[in-house]
């Protein structure tokens, strides 16, 4: 691959993909039919991806890097792509998650992101307002699965989440959608690095009730305290706001049921779906 360009006249990481992918298919000699049926896919996408009306998924690129002899140059565009769907202010909240040694979150509204299943998260994505682009959709939902990544790691970070029951009691999507979630939800509760808590309806008033919230343990044994509102999100790193958030996040786990409880009550809702 070539050296990429930086600065203001720098392509979109799209563009530049749509290039090399066009620069590679003619190299091989190939049209994008040809191309099409070697990936599995219709001569239609291929012109999309090429022209930079379409943006390539995980297997589309991997499979194109094979067929194409790219040695990878492809897939190592890959991460760029996914890290330009997140909006600016969501970057730098991505790339600390991804070096974190535990997290911790406090959510009151959905399904935390890196529990999410592809069609649950699809349907919390499409429900923005004004509506996103297909295109768009596909590449939000394709960044928060890589996202979630970091839990398959050989050695993944903690997780540790409170759930207010409102996220079980939501319907989000189809009761199939629904199911699925719990589910999923359910079996990631048995990792071993992975603790969920429910904060049930009577508990009443608890010490979160301004909104949700994440606390990272870094490598360096820092901390760093993330939230965020309506098209905005803010690191906090001022010691006493970090140590308040991790008081505050004490205190939820002391409230909210216990992990085993908050499984029964997961497989109890999911009954009644």
């Amino acid at each position: 691959m070539r050296a990429l360009l930086t600065g203001p006249d720098a392509p979109s990481v799209p563009a530049l993909f749509a290039a090399e992918l066009r620069r590679y298919r003619i190299e091989a000699r190939l049209t994008q039919d040809e191309l099409a049926q070697r990936v599995y896919c219709s001569s239609g996408l291929v012109s999309m991806i090429e022209t930079g009306r379409r943006s390539p998924n995980k297997d589309f690129t991997r499979r194109c890097d094979e067929v194409l002899g790219t040695g990878g140059a492809l897939m190592r565009l890959w991460p760029l792509l996914t890290r330009e769907a997140y909006p600016s202010w969501f970057r730098p909240f991505v790339e600390m998650e991804a070096t974190a040694t535990a997290i911790h979150e406090f959510e009151v509204q959905a399904v935390p992101g890196l529990l999410q299943t592809a069609d649950y998260a699809r349907t919390v994505i499409g429900a923005s307002w004004p509506p996103n682009s297909p295109d768009e959709t596909d590449r939000q939902l394709a960044a928060r699965l890589e996202r979630q990544e970091i839990l398959d790691r050989e050695s993944p970070p903690l997780l540790w989440a409170v759930l207010d029951e409102g996220v079980l009691r939501r319907p989000v999507g189809t009761p199939d959608v629904m199911r699925t979630q719990l589910d999923h939800l359910l079996d990631m509760a048995q990792r071993q690095h992975i603790r969920l808590q429910i904060m049930p309806f009577n508990a009443g008033v608890h010490a979160a009730m301004d909104g949700s919230f994440f606390v990272l343990d870094l490598p360096n044994r820092e901390h760093v305290v993330y939230v965020e509102g309506p098209g905005a999100g803010r690191l906090l790193i001022a010691p006493d706001v970090v140590t308040q958030l991790r008081l505050r996040f004490d205190a939820l786990r002391g409230l909210a049921l216990s992990p085993a409880d908050s499984a029964d009550m997961i497989a109890a809702t999911l009954g009644d779906l």
